[in-house]
């Protein structure tokens, strides 16, 4: 180990040593204070991207007997929380209407459909949490 250290300081006078040293200090401390700064964004970035619309879920389905081709859907827009909108499409020959029911903690105040449980079920399974 001496060795090592005397190749290492080979031909540097002590006040060169000194100065590196220091340099070497002043770098370390410098990269440890980035650091930490990118570590505080990165967290304040991730409680941001939470809010984002990031679970998606989506059911076609045929709503009426006569009307062929499962035109009608249930569409779940939701944040990692859980929290968004779900819209429900109904399609029929002479018409088409859309609802939209608030989600809050994966669960609507409004009663649901089946197909809508479905869709929220769906996009609960895509999300950022989901087992893969």
């Amino acid at each position: 180990m001496v060795r090592h250290y005397r190749r290492l300081g080979r031909g540097i006078g002590t006040d060169k040593l000194d100065a590196m040293l220091n340099q070497v200090l002043d770098r370390t401390e410098m990269a440890t204070r980035e650091v930490n700064a990118v570590r505080g964004e990165l967290g304040m970035l991730s409680r941001q991207v939470e809010g984002n619309l990031q679970c998606v879920g989506m059911v076609r389905y045929n709503a009426f007997e006569d009307t062929g081709g499962d035109q009608s859907f249930a569409l779940a827009l939701l944040d990692a929380h859980g929290n968004g909108a779900i819209f429900n499409g109904l399609y029929h020959r002479n018409e088409c209407k859309v609802f939209a029911k608030p989600v809050n903690d994966w669960k609507s105040t409004y009663s649901m459909s089946d197909e809508e449980i479905e869709a929220i079920r769906k996009a609960r399974d895509s999300g950022p949490t989901a087992p893969r």
